[in-house]
């Protein structure tokens, strides 16, 4: 039989039930360390002075924050209203819209020239879903269409579903808008593909969660260099890939206002090992320099935005 644990009486501390549960659910003793340090010393601590009465490394004290911050971190609310659902329209409605509808008409035209065959009922369901419900005009679906002939060859039913969407969401429904969204898309391809083989994924397949790091190593002005950097580190302490820990990583390096591998290097000297290993990128290095030129220029703009909101008690 184990030996029985009594606490003496002292000061008191609340710690949350979930959290509790949550550590020791995932046994990282560092983490459960860290977040005793928190309660006795109520709350927000210094990172460096906590790091050093743990008796923790940095390496150590990062991935127990990391660990702590995943599992204390509150739920995103629940929204109230919901999307409205896309209408069930039927053959008749179908048929009805592309007799009557002569706008619509002309985009079932362009898209079978774009496809190159007549379109199924599962088809000329989407496109209206996309005109009729998604609200993108017959312009920004051509545009559509049309982009996804020339990056994927061939244009499918759920390729033309996941876009239309993720336009709406992006609020991209005029032409105008299309053009915008499309010439930015070109102008960072080689840049993104170059992000895409840091991480160890398919170009021209990624998969969500990759998509993800690359738009926030995109518009927080994170070079393939660095973004390899933290996948390597991700390796080394998760000893598998995974790209939730690799974000937090880059999320880390943003607050500490690092980017760049110098930078980074600068910060966390531990880091220049793993740095030296890194094959630079193959990628349009003009291409690359404008992309860092906007980068640079918008964080200099959020931060003088942050600092003037601070200035005026914001």
């Amino acid at each position: 039989m184990p030996t029985s644990v009594l606490l003496p009486e002292g000061e008191l501390r609340v710690a949350r039930c979930d959290t509790l549960d949550k550590l020791i659910a995932v046994s990282d003793g560092d983490a459960a360390l860290l977040y005793l340090y928190i309660l006795r010393h109520g709350g927000e601590v210094d990172a460096k002075r906590a790091a050093r009465a743990l008796h923790l490394s940095a390496e150590r004290y990062e991935r127990a924050a990391f660990t702590l911050n995943q599992l204390t971190a509150p739920a995103a609310p629940a929204k109230e209203d919901k999307p409205e659902a896309a209408p069930q329209y039927t053959a008749d409605e179908l048929r009805r819209a592309r007799l009557d509808d002569k706008t619509f008409a002309g985009v079932c035209e362009s898209a079978e020239s774009v496809i190159g065959r007549t379109l199924t009922e599962g088809q000329l369901r989407c496109l209206l879903t996309v005109y009729d419900h998604l609200g993108l005009s017959a312009e920004a679906i051509v545009e559509l269409l049309s982009y996804l002939k020339r990056e994927k060859g061939a244009v499918r039913l759920a390729d033309i579903r996941r876009e239309a969407y993720q336009w709406a969401d992006m609020g991209i429904i005029s032409a105008q808008h299309a053009q915008q969204y499309l010439t930015r898309r070109v102008s960072e391809k080689p840049l993104s593909e170059a992000i895409y083989k840091a991480l160890g994924a398919d170009p021209a397949q990624p998969a969500p969660k990759e998509q993800r790091v690359c738009r926030f190593a995109l518009a927080h002005g994170f070079p393939p260099e660095a973004v390899a950097l933290a996948a390597a580190r991700t390796d080394r302490h998760q000893g598998r890939k995974s790209l939730d820990y690799t974000l937090g990583i880059l999320r880390r390096w943003e607050e500490s206002g690092v980017h760049t591998v110098s930078e980074i290097t600068a910060l966390e000297p531990e880091m220049r090992a793993a740095a030296g290993q890194i094959a630079a990128q193959p990628t349009d290095s003009a291409t690359i320099a404008q992309w860092e030129r906007k980068w640079e220029e918008s964080r200099r703009e959020t931060r003088r935005k942050r600092l003037e909101a601070e200035a005026s008690g914001i």
